[in-house]
């Protein structure tokens, strides 16, 4: 009973401080948007400029959303293997043909979209295009599959099909980028590289985040690159891309052998850590605000925490929390589901 009263009470903490960080940092976004890119691109975008000159920005604009393809390769690698080991041919099949092309596409998309930055940051209109680049390009991508899968196979048959749940989470985050997908072009946000290289639109066309501007393209080129989202910075996308590292924190939920003080305390700090930074290099190269990286990498944390919640605890966080029933008979609830889950895998 003691547990469960101490399980509450840390679950309305970490949703206070949740809330409390979120709305500070919101508020501060709101106030000073324009003000903090201003200070963060001085020494790496130019004026009149609208790709950055700055070598960290650089990288992270090509690897930055680099999880949410990975994790996409991550889960075909998982079902593939989990579909091999069947005994029902028809539906091994089924299962391993989607699983390598889940592979092979997320590795695509991921080092396509490297290929993709190098071309605009060269000024090559053409570059995408040219059949050179493409076969490095599928190379590249058939090659890492090869040996992703490959390497899977040493992932034992139970650890595998225990990660199946990890694989509903993984694609639960995916398919809420649709979000930040279809509220980019209603919101019309002009991106702040846009207004710093546009000599027609400058500074005078800033929004709020939370300003609805309708779907436009103010810049449809700048240095001789096709550009078309030039109004598409809020929420930012790459950050939520970033944020999908996020699932991670599934890991010593799934892995017994995970389970541990450390490696959770190594996990939810790296993820925290490698989105922050993508989240201040989207702002250094102008091409998001900060209130735009904000909402990208909550939106993918808060998916993450709800996906993890709903598959893995099975609402079990929500039911403690408002349930109406004593702490003692909620507590035999949990012990009596824990015990039917176990009988079940046995």
């Amino acid at each position: 009973m003691n547990n469960i009263r101490t399980n509450k009470l840390y679950t309305w903490i970490a949703i206070a401080i949740f809330v409390i960080v979120f709305a500070a940092l919101l508020t501060v976004a709101t106030l000073f948007d324009l003000d903090i890119s201003k200070i963060m691109t001085k020494n790496s975008l130019p004026e009149g400029n609208y790709f950055s000159t700055s070598g960290f920005g650089l990288f992270f604009e090509a690897v930055g959303s680099a999880p949410i393809y990975i994790m996409g390769s991550i889960v075909g690698v998982i079902l593939f293997w989990w579909g091999i080991r069947k005994d029902n041919l028809s539906l091994r099949v089924i299962l391993t043909i989607v699983g390598a092309v889940a592979v092979f596409v997320g590795l695509y998309l991921f080092i396509n979209d490297i290929f993709k930055y190098i071309g605009e940051h060269m000024h090559d209109e053409e570059y995408m295009g040219k059949g050179y680049v493409q076969f490095c390009i599928l190379t590249l991508t058939l090659i890492n599959s090869v040996l992703l899968v490959l390497t899977w196979k040493n992932v034992g048959k139970v650890t595998n099909d225990k990660l199946i749940i990890w694989v509903l989470v993984i694609l639960g985050v995916i398919i809420c980028y649709l979000v930040v997908h279809f509220v980019k072009g209603p919101v019309g946000r002009m991106r702040y590289r846009a207004m710093n290289y546009s000599e027609e639109y400058g500074f005078e066309y800033f929004t709020r985040w939370y300003v609805v501007n309708g779907e436009r393209n103010l810049v449809p080129v700048a240095h001789g690159v096709e550009i078309s989202d030039s109004c598409k910075s809020f929420p930012s996308g790459h950050t939520y891309s970033a944020g999908v590292i996020y699932t991670l924190v599934c890991l010593p939920d799934l892995l017994e052998k995970w389970n541990k003080k450390w490696i959770k305390a190594v996990i939810y700090s790296g993820t925290a850590v490698f989105t922050g930074i993508v989240a201040i290099s989207r702002i250094v190269v102008g091409a998001h605000f900060m209130s735009d990286v904000l909402f990208g990498g909550t939106l993918s944390f808060l998916a993450c925490m709800l996906f993890r919640e709903i598959f893995i605890f099975r609402f079990a966080h929500f039911k403690n929390l408002f349930s109406k029933k004593s702490d003692e008979a909620t507590e035999k609830e949990n012990i009596s589901e824990s015990e039917t889950e176990t009988e079940t895998v046995e």
